[in-house]
């Protein structure tokens, strides 16, 4: 059961990164990546490796990683490692991290090299992490003049730094109904981002694979006739998750 949760959780990371990579990019405007601030060159930095991990087409990911300009690269890998690392966070993010700059010949000092994929490693007892804890921090109700043309479940989930977080899973429970959505498939919103758009219901919200707080009642109403003038049907929610 870990291995299948795990194993669905990684294929999930990197294939939202990759996504978001190549299919929902940020649009710049006379600029180009080398202009981007740090903590956006990081994200690109982690999608970039994400997308390494599943095409192995390290001469893209060299150019995509040359476009960023960055001042200290090795030093940049190791940071965004430590990180993934202290803040307890998907360890696929972590690995597809070290192989690329294993595979760009980046030397680490500070981090544990791990394996790359296919190779073997000395056995060793297999660390448990403990279960991240989430709360809402925020849950904040939407009407027709914050969602005039259709209503949705909007979702903030970030770490105990308040960084944005990727690749969270949010279950979604309404009626005899259940779906997964994502943070981190719009970039342009915040890499802990992540909505879906919903019918006149109740709604339950929780994050998966975590101990969180799981919030109920949240009532979708049906669309008013004029929703220029209607201040009281419920037409959306704004919840903030932060992981404790």
């Amino acid at each position: 059961m870990i291995g299948a949760t795990l194993a669905s959780s990684t294929i999930g990371t990197l294939i939202g990164l990759l996504a978001a990579w190549n299919f929902s990019p940020i649009q710049f405007t006379n600029a180009n990546p080398a202009d981007l601030k740090p903590n956006l060159k990081d994200d690109y930095v982690i999608m970039i490796s994400a997308a390494y991990e599943l095409d192995g087409n390290l001469a893209r990911a060299k150019k995509r990683l040359s476009q960023l300009a960055l001042s200290d690269s090795a030093r940049t890998f190791n940071d965004l490692i430590t990180r993934e690392k202290q803040s307890l966070g998907n360890p696929a993010l972590q690995d597809a991290l070290i192989h690329l700059s294993q595979a760009v010949g980046y030397k680490l000092p500070f981090v544990a090299q791990r394996p790359a994929p296919g190779t073997r490693a000395p056995l060793a007892p297999i660390p448990t992490d403990p279960i991240p804890v989430f709360e809402l921090k925020e849950r904040t109700k939407l009407f027709c003049a914050d969602e005039p043309d259709a209503a949705f479940l909007r979702f903030f989930v970030r770490d105990r730094s308040g960084r944005d977080l990727p690749n969270i899973a949010i279950a979604i429970r309404w009626a005899n109904n259940e779906e997964t959505i994502y943070t981190g498939l719009q970039p342009e919103r915040g890499i802990g981002y992540a909505d879906v758009q919903v019918e006149p219901g109740k709604y339950a919200v929780s994050i998966q694979n975590a101990r969180s707080d799981t919030i109920a009642d949240l009532e979708i109403g049906t669309p008013p006739a004029n929703c220029k003038t209607d201040r009281n049907t419920p037409r959306g929610w704004k919840l903030i998750f932060q992981q404790k």
